[in-house]
């Protein structure tokens, strides 16, 4: 699957995205990535021991591999796809829920209001200004305390907007054998 998909991926990286856009997301996984790689190395032994296996050693790469491969297309279908094609094309898949009850364009709405928010929320902050100090939890709770502040103003002062989301048909027929090509290269 990696000689196949990892080149693919690549070539569609390159062409619609950059490195430098996702090395902040990588940064901030990083904790992610060395608890995973710690505990995929050493407790997936069915005996205990003192160094790990090369089994785990190569079990624990393969998982942080593709979580950064997971990260790396997340990445790739935000910056390709805008919000409100992402949002019809997740009511259009959850449409057989209405006939059970579920609402797919309250939970379009939803997901479009939380996608809003959290763009702006990012916005705010990167913009605030970080304190000059030794002691670390004084510089997180003042982080905290200016960004819920500049939120608060935020949700009081943005003016309401109207929220369009487009009815997405079925996808054409060719689009289909994407899945029945994955399936066939995982099999």
């Amino acid at each position: 699957m990696f000689i196949v998909g990892l080149p693919l991926l690549i070539l569609l990286f390159k062409i619609h995205a950059s490195v430098s856009s996702v090395l902040p997301l990588l940064k901030r996984l990083r904790w992610l990535f060395l608890s995973l790689f710690i505990l995929n190395l050493w407790f997936h032994s069915p005996e205990l021991t003192w160094l790990p296996s090369m089994a785990g050693l190569l079990l624990a790469l393969e998982r942080v591999v593709v979580l950064i491969i997971i990260v790396l297309m997340a990445h790739l279908l935000i910056t390709t796809t805008k919000t409100q094609d992402i949002i019809a094309a997740l009511q259009w898949w959850l449409r057989p829920l209405n006939k059970i009850g579920f609402s797919t364009e309250r939970l379009a709405v939803r997901l479009a209001l939380v996608l809003d928010t959290v763009t702006a929320v990012q916005k705010l902050y990167t913009n605030t200004p970080t304190i000059t100090t030794k002691n670390p939890i004084k510089i997180i709770s003042a982080r905290v305390a200016g960004l819920f502040t500049q939120v608060l103003t935020h949700a009081e002062t943005t003016p309401l907007g109207t929220l369009e989301i487009p009815k997405l048909k079925s996808p054409p027929l060719w689009q289909w054998g994407y899945p029945l090509v994955i399936l066939l290269l995982i099999l």
